[in-house]
């Protein structure tokens, strides 16, 4: 019977590679002269403050539902690019890694919610100098078969500006796309190995330059599935199968039948885990009152097979992998 496991792992590397936290990049699309977004975006805005951690945000404003929008007359061949791209019609509309979600604020947040654990083979770090920006794709495993673009953006992070509709603060606003506004075309590294790539930009004019900074995405234009993205306030990517060697997790036994024990070395504590099989649902998942260094789940409803365990070791997160006969 072990035999047949370890087959079951070799022919399903998502889980047997090593994998980078994956962020949320949320696509919002709105306009400054649309009444509705200034009644709806207060509250997706405090949904996306709780979250903010895990998420990259990128402001589009579409020549709909006002083409004089101000913001959209600034760079209308960027922004008009997002709003083809997803053929937008209306706002607010909100894409989150690159999958139409809600302008509710309760569906917003239970879609951010949704993307609890998630990982991705690619990391994307980026530098910024002096009209520089060093763009580096890590991939810790293999990447899904697919046409990739990266997508590097120049937004301002927060603009005081007082809008026909009312809102006076905009954030993480589209200003130019260093690389083309369709994306450039890019070929992803292979598994443990990285690729850099070089973009020379200036600020816009009419752009406050401290608080300018770059984004940077890589999407499947096949599936529009974003992989990852990037700017240069995250902390330094490591994959999270390092950091289960390094916080000593361990599952035993492995395989389990009913109940599947979890432990971590000495200076981590265990604050939450979930369980994903293997095309990435999330079967299970809980959040400890107390952290401990050991925790028991109850495995006995999962069926047969192969499955990841994303530990939430509190500021970061580890993966490790096991099989329940």
């Amino acid at each position: 019977m072990k035999k047949v496991y370890l087959l079951l792992l070799l022919i399903l590397p998502f889980i047997a590679e090593a994998q980078y936290a994956k962020y949320g990049l949320v696509e919002w699309f709105t306009n400054t002269y649309c009444g509705i977004c200034s009644s709806r975006n207060p509250a997706l805005q405090s949904v996306y403050d709780q979250h903010a951690q895990n998420l990259h945000r990128i402001t589009i404003h579409p020549s709909v539902p006002y083409q004089q929008c101000s913001l959209y007359n600034f760079n209308t061949e960027d922004n008009g690019a997002r709003q083809s791209y997803y053929n937008v019609g209306a706002t607010p509309t909100l894409y989150l890694n690159g999958i139409r979600t809600s302008s509710s604020s309760s569906a917003f947040s239970n879609d951010i919610a949704n993307l609890a654990g998630q990982t991705s083979p690619i990391s994307l770090e980026v530098e910024e100098g002096l009209g520089t920006a060093i763009i580096t794709v890590k991939a810790a495993g293999d990447v899904p078969a697919g046409s990739y673009r990266i997508m590097v953006a120049l937004l301002e992070k927060k603009l005081d500006f007082n809008a026909p509709n009312g809102e006076t603060e905009h954030y993480d606003v589209l200003r130019d796309f260093i690389s083309a506004a369709e994306g450039d075309e890019i070929t992803m590294p292979a598994a443990g190995t990285s690729l850099t790539l070089n973009y020379n930009y200036s600020v816009p004019s009419g752009v406050n330059p401290s608080e300018a900074y770059i984004l940077a995405y890589i999407q499947n234009i096949e599936s529009n599935e974003i992989l990852n993205s990037g700017t240069r306030f995250d902390e330094a990517s490591t994959a999270l199968t390092d950091l289960a060697i390094e916080s000593d997790l361990r599952t035993f036994p492995n395989p389990a039948t009913s109940q599947l024990n979890i432990s971590v070395g000495n200076d981590y504590r265990i604050h939450g885990f979930q369980v994903f099989n293997h095309v990435g649902q999330r079967l299970k998942s809980a959040q400890l009152n107390v952290a401990e260094a050991r925790y028991t789940i109850d495995i006995e409803d999962l069926p047969i097979g192969a499955y990841l365990i994303n530990v939430d070791l509190g500021e970061e997160n580890a993966a490790i992998r096991f099989v329940k006969e």
